[in-house]
């Protein structure tokens, strides 16, 4: 029966919970497009540290105004964690165990102790249910910490946005200063080589820091949101359908009030998430 359910579909089967074989083969891409650029010109050619400045620092400088410390090291977080594997994928294994639970006929409380809160989200769902939570408040409070989760999320892919614009903006303002440069040096030759340098290097810098960097990034944190939503979304749903099994068998219409006690651990723990 349970690989019957599972070949047709009728149950998500988990999948990898890395995928470096995509960051490996991007990375070779890459890599060839930077062999590509050095066949045209030597590497000290390419470094400009007037345009790095003015297209890095002021990148990070421009990011930083808009958002704060804290949500920029948050973002190279989920990037780091985003380029190492599937953010997801103790959700897919708590899935694949809900799964398995109402294929066998068993019961949420045997999932887990569910003893108290402890912050991985199986347990706590069997400690909510132990306290006599019906699924309806356990799905609130569930969504509740995963939309602060997927908040920030969100703010990463947003940041990884903006720089991708600012990129570009920041290259096309030294190209002006460049040119500007060049034109008010044309009775000194010797200093237009080093201007045009800067007029061309800014636009190569901040397309390319925006079209090989900050663009792909955002896009693989949108993509891991959406999976994100996804997954806990079915993991909730395996969920109701454990619980509305349980009240047809044992009869349970309304389940008993949650103590204070427990509603205190729940809410501290959402606290300490946020």
């Amino acid at each position: 029966m349970e690989q019957g359910l599972y070949s047709r579909a009728y149950f998500s089967k988990p999948r990898a919970g890395r995928d470096f074989l995509s960051v490996v083969t991007s990375a070779i891409g890459l890599g060839a497009v930077g062999w590509a650029v050095t066949q045209t010109s030597s590497l000290e050619q390419l470094v400009d540290v007037r345009s790095i400045f003015i297209v890095g620092v002021g990148t990070v400088a421009t990011t930083l105004l808009q958002y704060n410390f804290r949500t920029c090291w948050l973002t190279l977080v989920s990037i780091l964690r985003s380029l190492l594997g599937t953010p997801v994928k103790a959700a897919v294994a708590m899935r694949r165990e809900i799964d398995d639970a109402i294929i066998n006929g068993d019961h949420l409380v045997t999932l887990r102790e569910g003893t108290r809160v402890t912050g991985e989200l199986l347990n706590d769902i069997v400690f909510m249910y132990r306290q006599g939570l019906l699924f309806d408040e356990i799905d609130q409070f569930v969504t509740s910490r995963l939309e602060a989760e997927l908040s920030d999320k969100r703010v990463a892919a947003e940041l990884l946005r903006r720089a991708a614009l600012t990129a570009p903006a920041l290259g096309l303002f030294g190209t002006v200063l460049g040119l500007t440069g060049v034109l008010r040096s044309m009775d000194d030759p010797t200093k237009i080589g080093p201007l045009m340098s800067l007029a061309l290097m800014t636009t190569a810098y901040g397309s390319g820091l925006g079209s090989f960097a900050c663009t792909p990034l955002a896009g693989r944190l949108e993509h891991h949101n959406t999976v994100f939503v996804e997954v806990h979304r079915q993991l909730l749903s395996r969920v109701g359908i454990l619980l509305a099994r349980e009240e047809r068998t044992f009869g349970v219409t309304h389940a008993p009030q949650i103590s204070d006690n427990a509603s205190d651990q729940i809410r501290t723990s959402e606290h300490a998430d946020n």
